[in-house]
């Protein structure tokens, strides 16, 4: 009989320590660059309303510039964001990581966003993208936020962000320029 109850004491303990291991504490897996979702076993998204909102600092970004983006919505302890442009790929690189999260290498060297493990990260924490020098034109951020291993939201959208011209420079204002002093040249010749 006491064998029998070690038994089965042991196989609970393996079967929540694999279960444990499969939630992803260190981070969101490479395997889900593309599809944002996490590869917790035997969990789907949950069909709750979602609580979360990425709210970006500003509707335009400059090339070459950074822009703030914040999470709404109440703490969470998973996220796994990314920018990405019309061809739906990952753009831009983060900067500055609020405590408890990293980088994470997709398409180009921290092009994303996750979680170093499940301490719960506060609401309104706020996360730096670099946009590139050369503009991707629109983008939208796009993230998969766990509030807890078995509760998750995938694919969460921001609103459009349209890119801007390089900074310190404005193609209407130097065109302007041009055709001022085209015609005051004109003007002074005669």
């Amino acid at each position: 009989m006491v064998r029998l109850w070690f038994s089965v004491v042991l196989v609970y303990v393996a079967a929540s320590v694999l279960q444990q291991g499969d939630a992803r504490g260190s981070g969101a897996p490479s395997s889900a660059c593309q599809s944002l979702t996490p590869q917790h076993v035997n969990i789907t998204e949950s069909t709750a309303d979602n609580p979360y909102t990425i709210m970006p600092a500003s509707t335009t970004y400059q090339p070459g510039g950074t822009l703030r983006v914040q999470i709404m919505g109440g703490a969470f302890r998973g996220i796994f964001l990314q920018a990405r442009n019309t061809n739906n790929m990952a753009v831009g690189f983060w900067s500055d990581f609020p405590d408890f999260t990293r980088s994470m290498q997709c398409n180009n060297s921290a092009d994303s966003v996750t979680h170093q493990n499940t301490t719960e990260k506060p609401a309104g924490t706020n996360f730096t993208w670099n946009a590139p020098r050369d503009s991707p034109g629109t983008i939208v951020f796009v993230a998969t936020i766990a509030q807890a291993r078995e509760t998750f939201w995938a694919n969460i959208t921001s609103t459009d962000i349209s890119g801007g011209n390089r900074a310190g420079f404005n193609l209407g204002a130097a065109v302007f320029s041009l055709l001022t002093f085209v015609m005051t040249n004109q003007i002074l010749q005669g």
